[in-house]
């Protein structure tokens, strides 16, 4: 793995991912790998890939297991 790529998971799924381009910006995917934002901090792309996890499964697009 690359130093600027994370990937997140909730109780063992996929949750979507986080890169880091050239110029510092960590841009959110989703768990369909959609480029789904930008953050200027890790900790803020963390917490936007949560919002975008637990958004979708509260729109009912997968439950929290991730199914």
């Amino acid at each position: 793995m690359e130093d600027s790529f994370f990937v997140g998971n909730f109780r063992g799924n996929f949750v979507g991912y986080i890169d880091r381009d050239a110029s510092g910006i960590f841009i959110c995917y989703d768990r369909m790998s959609r480029p789904r934002g930008e953050s200027r901090s890790l900790d803020e792309a963390m917490s936007s890939l949560n919002s975008l996890y637990f958004s979708d499964a509260s729109d009912g697009e997968l439950n929290v297991a991730g199914y």
